[in-house]
């Protein structure tokens, strides 16, 4: 895809998916530009290094997105940035959306702040944390949008 048409893919998009990816979970929320808000959407469990495609396709598919926010957490470890590219890399192949990478370095601090304040139990606040950073990572996105 040419970058130009990519950039004005991008500019046009109003409905979005994002991905917390991790190394056993990787969250997700939706979100639109009208309202500038994320809400979870759900997660992926991830068993010994590999995502649930048909997961993030259903996902995909559920939503239909005009574009997919990946978190970007800026990290040295090079198994993290590996299960990055391939979800990039699925996403692009499968699915032909334009791809925003946005830095997510503190938004799991802040899902678990978040997550604590509401008196869940710990399974509970395990399940949701991955989809409450994407919510994050989304909503940092949106309100970087003019």
């Amino acid at each position: 895809m040419a970058k130009k048409d990519l950039k004005s893919r991008i500019e046009a998009a109003e409905t979005f998916l994002a991905f917390d990816v991790g190394l056993k979970r990787t969250g997700a929320a939706s979100g639109s530009l009208f309202t500038k808000s994320a809400a979870p959407a759900g997660m992926i469990v991830v068993n010994n290094g590999r995502h649930d495609w048909a997961g993030v396709d259903a996902l995909i598919e559920e939503w239909q997105p005009d574009a997919i926010v990946i978190g970007d957490p800026q990290s040295s470890d090079p198994h993290l940035n590996k299960a990055i590219n391939r979800f990039k890399s699925h996403i692009h192949r499968w699915h032909k959306r334009p791809i925003i990478d946005v830095d997510e370095r503190l938004t799991s601090s802040a899902a678990n702040e978040s997550l604590a304040e509401r008196g869940l139990s710990e399974q509970r606040k395990t399940e949701l944390r991955d989809q409450v950073a994407a919510a994050l990572i989304l909503e940092t996105y949106l309100n970087s949008i003019e």
